[in-house]
């Protein structure tokens, strides 16, 4: 079941249970299985297994009980889409091979709307990331990453070749991101992305813009994405509200 040797077990483990819980497949206060029964599930020690579900505890998700077990927190709410996570991070723990090309990494002066988002000052220094990612050999999606220098200058190049890049703050740095303000609009490929995505200048884009924070609320990361309209859809579980003075819906 664990597919990617590059991520740790544990990590993959934590993915797996917080889809499931997220997802409404465990319910809130359901039991989780044993140590035993995880270790054997996922042909993994114990310690590992503690490991998944200390990252699963931390963030609130699961309850342990001292001789009892361990149980899906009572407050959890499940939903299905707008993960911090993302598509990447899913299509490489189910297998599918993924892989990125860095097209610049270097350091330049914020743009101000990267200021603003990041909380940066008038000629802050930010790490611009600018890559291609690839599923099964194609191209996905074009991204622009900026990073704050305290946290840039931790980054390397090759750390990005695997991995993507909230992975890389989690499991290197030790940054946990917990929430993001994103926005999500319809635009169209230009001249310089239509190559680099394999489509015509003019063909359909999803544009995506997120600002990632951590534990702390802190901004650690602004990034803008381009997909191919062709291989990415956006889902969203909605409820319908009324109040004195209108119907809508809203997202849960």
């Amino acid at each position: 079941m664990l597919k990617d040797k590059a991520i740790p077990l544990y990590y993959q483990i934590e993915t797996i249970l917080r889809r499931k819980i997220l997802s409404g497949e465990l319910q809130p206060l359901a039991p989780i299985p044993t140590e035993d029964a995880l270790a054997q599930e996922f042909d993994v020690s114990r310690i590992t297994i503690r490991q998944a579900l200390g990252l699963l505890e931390k963030d609130g998700l699961v309850t342990r009980q001292r001789g009892k077990g361990t149980f899906v927190s009572e407050g959890v709410k499940a939903f299905e889409s707008a993960k911090l996570t993302g598509s990447m991070e899913d299509l490489i723990l189910i297998g599918v091979q993924t892989s990125t090309k860095i097209l610049d990494f270097s350091w330049s002066e914020a743009p101000q709307s990267v200021r603003e988002r990041l909380g940066l000052g008038e000629e802050s220094q930010v790490l611009r990331i600018e890559k291609i990612r690839l599923v099964e050999s194609s191209p996905f999606s074009y991204v622009i990453n900026y990073l704050p220098q305290k946290i840039g200058q931790k980054i390397k190049p090759e750390d990005l070749t695997a991995k993507p890049l909230l992975m890389v703050m989690e499991e290197n740095l030790g940054i946990r991101p917990d929430e993001a303000d994103q926005t999500i609009e319809a635009t169209i490929a230009d001249a310089h992305v239509a190559p680099l995505l394999d489509i015509r200048v003019g063909d359909p884009l999803l544009k995506v813009e997120r600002t990632v924070f951590d534990m702390k609320s802190r901004p650690v990361e602004c990034v803008f994405v381009l997909y191919r309209a062709d291989k990415y859809f956006f889902n969203v579980k909605l409820k319908r509200t009324r109040s004195k003075n209108s119907i809508g819906w809203r997202a849960v």
